[in-house]
């Protein structure tokens, strides 16, 4: 079977494919002809034939209008190919606020020697809703903190999250947690899972880390909890409509710039890797890793699609 890859790539990345699938069983843009399989990295790629299989180069998948893709057609995501990236960034972005390191920077630049107090990471407890790869990779950088984990995941388990809980339990994680990770995929389901009802229930001084997608985060509700609530704070890698900010200018509201999955050649190889790989298992009649399940599928035209 053949893979066509409908966008231009770098050589570095053409070697990772050629190593996994073989030199003539790849057709690299701008060349055309039959394949059964596809690469995509957008929602911008050819809807004119019937593939089999339809490999993303993204972990998320609602930026992809699954209409006019047969249901017959495979897709599976690229779930896992950033989870080390995206969980040193949780972390980092957890850091940095604990530990007041951009106030004092600001301040000690400024001429401005004035200690403050910081939190501790020992002994708190990390809710983490959603327990796949990042999730999991979060809980592990956790544990090695001293860290109490509690987790909502569907079905990975191992022994760095100390009690698993289904999505139904949602307010219980959230009431026992100091931190909260949303590192869960946005679909049908999870869209405005996070709002007024569940922001009434947290701890008022805790720390909300959004590592996934905004929408799965009342935007109003949000806003009007840190604003009610000086000692909580937001953090994300995500906004709502980004790159457009409008709503962030909090002194408790983080944000970076959709860039927790990494934008270094390093992620990138290993993304490639990843993905050609789940097509490799395709090829060899293997049931593939992460299947999108359409029925659960949400489209969002976004701006900025991101990983």
């Amino acid at each position: 079977m053949k893979l066509l890859v409908p966008f231009e790539l770098d050589e570095k990345y053409k070697r990772i494919g050629r190593e996994i699938l073989g030199k003539e069983n790849i057709l690299w843009f701008p060349e055309s002809g039959d394949a059964e399989i596809l690469l995509v990295r957008g929602n911008d790629f050819p809807r004119d034939r019937n593939f089999k299989f339809i490999q993303t180069l993204s972990a998320g998948t609602d930026h992809i209008d699954f209409k006019g893709i047969p249901r017959e057609t495979i897709v599976a995501s690229n779930a896992g190919a950033y989870s080390i990236s995206v969980a040193e960034h949780a972390f980092a972005l957890l850091l940095e606020r604990c530990k007041n390191i951009s106030t004092f920077k600001d301040e000690t630049r400024g001429g401005v020697y004035k200690p403050k107090s910081t939190k501790l990471l020992y002994g708190k407890t990390m809710g983490v809703i959603g327990y796949g790869g990042i999730g999991s990779r979060v809980a592990s950088i956790a544990k090695s903190f001293g860290m109490r984990v509690i987790s909502i995941g569907r079905g990975y388990r191992d022994h760095n999250s100390d009690e698993f809980f289904g999505l139904d339990e949602l307010d219980t994680v959230l009431k026992e947690s100091d931190y909260i990770l949303i590192s869960i995929p946005l679909t049908t389901s999870t869209f405005g899972l996070i709002g007024k009802k569940q922001l009434d229930i947290v701890k008022k001084n805790c720390i909300i880390i959004n590592i996934a997608r905004p929408e799965i985060v009342k935007k109003q509700d949000l806003l009007e909890f840190v604003d009610k609530n000086k000692e909580a704070s937001y953090l994300t890698d995500v906004w709502w409509g980004e790159p457009k900010l409008e709503g962030s200018d909090r002194e408790n509201v983080v944000i970076t710039p959709h860039i927790a999955g990494g934008l270094s050649g390093e992620v990138m190889e290993f993304s490639f890797r990843y993905a050609f790989e789940n097509i490799k298992r395709f090829v060899d009649g293997m049931e593939p890793h992460n299947v999108v399940k359409r029925d659960e599928t949400l489209y969002m035209n976004r701006e900025k699609i991101g990983i």
